[in-house]
């Protein structure tokens, strides 16, 4: 227990003196290195190059690409056109359209903060031609954005299936559900906000005519997941080919649009270098910090000191949930899924619970956090989009973040949801 203590007393005494979380990861290691006399410090670099060398990693940095290349093709204004014309006439139209759109988006990038650009730039005129008052609409698009890393393909699910060894096809399939149900809720929300503010219905109503023809507009895109998640989950190609084809197909359909030209493609390739290096450098550093915890059998430690305590799965779920949340408004996702994923999951089986289940709620867990206060990325995604004050932003946010709280409260105690599509397909 005492090593225990040296290598999580220094990471987080290092975090709150507010070193970057990739620095604290390195330090806390080599320390814990020279302290225990464990191994030379050679492994540090052995293990960062063994943590970034792996083939399901690659699907991050082709995934973020995709989502760049959709933003700056124009495929996600085509998006929005047939799913304008299909829900415009309800209630809250406008809302609806921006809460679907960003699902289906979700389905193309898994990317929270891509969704929230996209389909901001696109919708933000139209609800505020509507009637929404800034801030539920800058709300709005940050929650929508939230159903990236949730509905497959997600970026989080692939970091943490790479993490803690999980299939990631099966993480997928658990996510589609949950991904769903949230975004019914969040048009729960604004349908009750529309009434509220008074919003009426479009009065512009479309004929078939007119659907049929955005929906062949919009074919091209809409065909999209249906290949990427098709493929994945009929065994055709793994997650990584799947990114492969997303980019490619993305490329294809942006130049045939004519909206995509050499220098967008260029730009989103920069933004996705940015992004992914990041990425890969903070797993590579992560995977020492792994193995010190593998290696030194800190989790078995830790179970063993607080599963008298927790006492069952049902404690234990509501107590990662608290911690979860918290961390969530802290630290972002993919490190969040690095450094206690290892610590805590292992609790959790121990005291029975299915690790696909545990899987799927912990990075769900943790999505919520891009929405939560005081630094969810899609809170700050959302000002830089909308112009719109971070206190205005948090204020519009707050109905949507209350009902995924209590969808999350639903999934952790009702695992059959999240088992149900992962069953089938065994």
């Amino acid at each position: 227990m005492n090593s225990a203590l040296i290598l999580v007393g220094i990471l987080l005494i290092l975090i709150l003196m507010g070193l970057p979380v990739l620095y604290c990861l390195g330090i806390s290691s080599a320390f814990y290195l020279l302290v225990t006399d464990m191994r030379p410090l050679i492994i540090i670099a052995q293990r960062t190059m063994v943590g970034m060398d792996s083939f399901v990693l690659l699907a991050v940095p082709l995934f973020t690409l995709a989502g760049y290349l959709m933003e700056q093709g124009g495929l996600s204004r085509r998006l929005v056109d047939i799913v304008e014309k299909i829900f415009g006439r309800f209630l809250g139209a406008s809302g609806t359209v921006t809460i679907v759109c960003c699902a289906i988006f979700a389905a193309l990038t898994g990317s929270g903060p891509a969704t929230v650009a996209a389909i901001g730039a696109v919708m933000l005129p139209a609800l505020d031609k509507s009637g929404y008052p800034k801030r539920t609409a800058a709300g709005m698009l940050a929650a929508g954005g939230a159903l990236g890393p949730i509905i497959p393909p997600s970026i989080t699910m692939i970091v943490y299936g790479s993490t803690m060894s999980l299939s990631i096809p099966a993480m997928f399939l658990g996510g589609v559900i949950p991904g769903i149900l949230i975004a019914i809720l969040f048009i729960v929300v604004n349908i009750i906000l529309a009434k509220r503010y008074g919003i009426k219905p479009n009065e512009e109503k479309y004929k078939l005519k007119d659907i049929a023809i955005s929906l062949y507009k919009s074919i091209a895109i809409l065909m999209l997941p249906v290949i990427v998640l098709g493929g994945i989950y009929g065994g055709i190609f793994t997650p990584t080919e799947a990114a492969t084809i997303c980019v490619i197909y993305s490329i294809i359909l942006g130049f045939a649009y004519r909206e995509l030209t050499v220098k967008k493609l260029l730009e989103a390739m920069k933004k996705t270098v940015v992004t992914s290096s990041t990425v890969a450098v903070l797993l590579g550093v992560a995977s020492v910090f792994g193995w010190i915890l593998a290696s030194a059998k800190i989790p078995n430690m830790l179970a063993e000191a607080l599963i008298p305590i927790l006492g069952n799965k049902y404690t234990y779920t509501f107590v990662l949930m608290m911690i979860l949340f918290v961390v969530g408004c802290l630290m972002d996702s993919l490190t969040s899924i690095i450094i206690l994923a290892p610590i805590l999951v292992p609790i959790g089986l121990q005291l029975g619970m299915d690790p696909l289940h545990l899987g799927v709620l912990f990075c769900i867990n943790l999505v919520i956090g891009f929405i939560t206060p005081p630094f969810g990325l899609n809170l700050f995604t959302a000002v830089s989009v909308t112009g719109t004050g971070f206190v205005d932003v948090v204020r519009g946010v707050l109905p949507f973040l209350i009902a995924a709280i209590l969808a999350v409260f639903v999934l952790a105690y009702v695992p059959g949801i999240i088992l149900f599509l992962p069953n089938l397909n065994l």
